[in-house]
């Protein structure tokens, strides 16, 4: 069976809606579903940027009734899910409208779809499934990074801060993707920075992956390109429109390839890092990735030939990927992140499962401990 022939499955929203200005759409949109929407946002920085107001007044312009849920808070925990699932359910929306980054759209699509189910994240971790259709959800990015607005997972972080996990199901991949990059314009370099290597490595672990595919190929192969071509220029200049389309469509394409593909190792690692060191998630990404890399090149070593000619026009994707961190500075030594030895053990222990079972290459605890040593 030859390239063309490998198995490739694609699951996506109901109805992807990408462009600049498509935003003036979503009134519409929730219109199919009904006259009550919840509005689910996240802070000052959501109101500051002027997204907000937009937003309202799109809605309203439709004559909708718009109820809102904000104060959504980066990494959001199992409490603060529960306090928005219980007024989810007093309001009762014919929609809910997630409006925000990554931490926004996980809390309001996993609100969405327990509300209708009952019980709790974390009875969805021991193994609960859902058997009920979410409340129809629409995702509305403001930042091009996490790609959740097309997946069928939400990550949330125990109520103790010490761990994040997945809740997952068909149910919650969102019923409309709304993605428009001039939501984007008002991201900060340095989120710019991080929300950005998320997409590239979510497209690059995606294409290397034991799960990989003709169809999700196509995906990741445009979005490491369009990420290469980009992503400096939208963290250095960052009201640059071109840029922000260009890695808006990145991340959507991260986003159906992670979602139909898997992840690997250095997704796998950057949640314990993420959590334990404070480290953005973006950027817990990328610290691993040339090393992660270094040791996958063997199974893949002509897709990382092309993933260093897209980044930076060398064969050697290490030391593209190496370029590219230099230029955002991104430091890899572990160190930096206060990260030390005695550490390690425990990374890897909570790195297991989930994202490092589509790595290319089999590893035991071992290795990756060995990989960390050497990232000191």
């Amino acid at each position: 069976m030859g390239y063309y022939g490998s198995k490739s499955a694609l699951a996506v929203p109901e109805l992807i809606l990408y462009g600049t200005n498509t935003v003036n759409e979503l009134g519409k949109q929730c219109k199919r579903y009904g006259a009550r929407v919840a509005l689910v946002f996240g802070g000052k920085s959501f109101v500051d940027s002027g997204n907000c107001e937009r937003i309202r007044e799109i809605l309203r312009k439709e004559g909708l009734d718009v109820r809102e849920i904000g104060g959504v808070s980066h990494d959001p925990d199992e409490i603060l899910v529960k306090k928005v699932v219980e007024q989810v359910k007093t309001l009762k929306p014919d929609s809910i409208v997630g409006a925000g980054g990554g931490s926004v759209l996980d809390t309001a699509k996993a609100a969405s779809v327990i509300a209708p189910n009952g019980g709790e994240v974390r009875d969805y971790w021991a193994g609960k499934e859902f058997t009920l259709p979410s409340v129809p959800f629409i995702a509305v990015p403001t930042t091009a990074g996490t790609g959740t607005e097309v997946t069928k997972n939400s990550v949330i972080t125990s109520a103790d801060g010490k761990s994040k996990k997945s809740i997952r199901g068909e149910q919650m991949i969102p019923n409309v993707a709304l993605v428009d990059p001039s939501l984007t314009l008002s991201a900060p370099p340095e989120v710019t920075a991080n929300t950005g290597l998320d997409a590239l490595i979510q497209n690059l672990e995606g294409y290397t992956s034991k799960n990989a595919g003709p169809i999700t190929d196509t995906f990741a192969r445009k979005g490491i390109e369009l990420a290469g071509r980009y992503l400096i220029r939208a963290v250095e200049n960052p009201g640059d429109l071109e840029a922000r389309e260009g890695l808006a469509l990145s991340s959507l394409y991260g986003g159906i390839t992670l979602a139909n593909a898997g992840l690997g190792l250095a997704h796998g690692l950057s949640h314990p890092i993420g959590i334990r060191f404070g480290v953005p998630h973006g950027r817990a990404c990328a610290l691993t990735m040339p090393k992660v890399i270094e040791y996958n090149m063997i199974a893949r070593s002509e897709k990382y030939g092309e993933i260093g000619m897209l980044l930076a026009g060398t064969p050697n994707a290490v030391e593209a990927f190496v370029w590219l961190l230099g230029r955002l500075g991104v430091s890899t030594r572990l160190s930096d992140y206060g990260i030390r030895r005695e550490d390690i053990p425990l990374i890897v222990k909570d790195s297991k499962g989930g994202s490092r079972n589509f790595n290319p290459i089999d590893h035991g605890d071992e290795r990756v401990a060995r990989m960390l040593e050497e990232m000191l």
